[in-house]
Order: structure tokens, then C-alpha cells, then sequence
């Protein structure tokens, strides 16, 4: 019977932890799609622009993986904090923020590269539209 009841949660664990991932795959469809569309990327700019898009995505993704956690494990504890482990955390907490920007910069330059500026202003745009979008749907479904 025990080993009935593991097996059942272990089941379930990774139906969600599966779903998770499928829903998250159907989102960033959805994102890619719409960004390609907002921009009207040629054929010929899309084969260079998303390669770009993708690294930045996984680095910004890579830094907040990393440094956000601490960061925010401290912010939960903050009432229990000392000054010099504060401290610690608002320099992490800056560099990250100035990694971030240095992330951005480069985004930035080589995009220019493949698309008018226009069009990564527009980027800008179509990623915040995107993001209001999804909340909005989240919303509703509450």
C-alpha cells in the first residue's frame, strides 16, 4: 500500500512537472510568433535576429538563476538580517543589475547588426505587450 501511495505521487509530481514544461513551450510559441509577427521580421532578419534573442533569453535567465536566489532568500529573511549581511546582498543584488545592463548593451549592439532601431524599439514594446497579454489571460482564468 505504501509503495501504491509513492508511486501515486510520484505520478503526479511529474504530470505537473510535465504540463509545467508543455505550457511553457506553448508560451514561448506564442511569444515567438508574436514578437516575429509585431516586427515584421523578414525571413532573412529572423534567421539571425532569434539566434540573438535566444542567447540573450538564456544568459538574463542564467543570471536571475543564479544571483536573484540569494538575493531574494535574504529579502525573505530580511526582519533576522545584520548589516554586513544586508549589505552583502544589496552588492549582489547591484551586480546584478549592472550584469544585466552589460547583457542588455550587448543585446543591443548586435541586434543593430541584423534590424533597424526602430525595430528593436518595437521589440521592446512587442515584449511588454506580451507579458501584459499573458496577465491578462492569467487573470481571467482566476
Amino acid at each position: 500500500m505504501k509503495n501504491l501511495i509513492i508511486t501515486l505521487i510520484f505520478c503526479c509530481f511529474f504530470s505537473a512537472v510535465f504540463a509545467q514544461e508543455k505550457s511553457d513551450e506553448k508560451i514561448k510559441s506564442l511569444k515567438t510568433a508574436y514578437i516575429t509577427e509585431t516586427l515584421e521580421l523578414t525571413s532573412k532578419e529572423a534567421e539571425k535576429f532569434w539566434p540573438i534573442y535566444n542567447e540573450f533569453e538564456r544568459k538574463t535567465d542564467s543570471l536571475y538563476d543564479k544571483k536573484w536566489c540569494s538575493v531574494k532568500n535574504g529579502l525573505e529573511t530580511i526582519d533576522s538580517l545584520d548589516e554586513e549581511t544586508a549589505d552583502a546582498l544589496l552588492t549582489e543584488y547591484l551586480s546584478m543589475k549592472e550584469q544585466s545592463v552589460t547583457f542588455k548593451k550587448d543585446f543591443v549592439k548586435r541586434l543593430k547588426t541584423v534590424i533597424p532601431s526602430t525595430k528593436i524599439l518595437k521589440l521592446k514594446k512587442a515584449e511588454h505587450d506580451f507579458h501584459k497579454i499573458l496577465l491578462e489571460k492569467y487573470g481571467e482564468k482566476k
